[in-house]
């Protein structure tokens, strides 16, 4: 497969998380089952796409830090749904976090400053 291919793997699955992540920030239980699916789905795609990334780029191990970084972001992305839910008085604030936190991870991505 392509990089490019990889890549849109990628940007689909983070634009799948953040749609899913909107929709579970508006609270309610109306469709939370189609949500929390939505989330998953996109984190395995993500992930899918961005270990395809690092393979085309021949990034090998010991990886450098920035990948780590995105790793560690993409577990917080897959605790926000949860969060969401259990923590309903924190909607406003979580969901600001999780646009901060696609910022990061999207510097992290085009710089690579470690």
């Amino acid at each position: 497969m392509t990089i490019e291919f990889y890549l849109w793997l990628h940007l689909g699955g983070i634009s799948l998380i953040l749609l899913s992540v909107g929709g579970l920030a508006q609270g309610g239980d109306s469709g939370r089952k189609l949500l929390s699916a939505a989330h998953g789905i996109g984190l395995l795609i993500s992930l899918v796409g961005g270990f395809g990334l690092l393979a085309r780029y021949q990034i090998m191990w010991p990886w450098p830090g920035w990948v780590f970084a995105k790793i560690a972001i993409w577990f917080a992305f897959g605790a926000s749904a949860t969060l969401f839910r259990r923590l309903p008085q924190l909607m406003r604030p979580l969901w600001w976090g999780a646009w901060g936190l696609f910022l990061v991870a999207a510097y992290l991505a085009i710089q690579k400053p470690f």
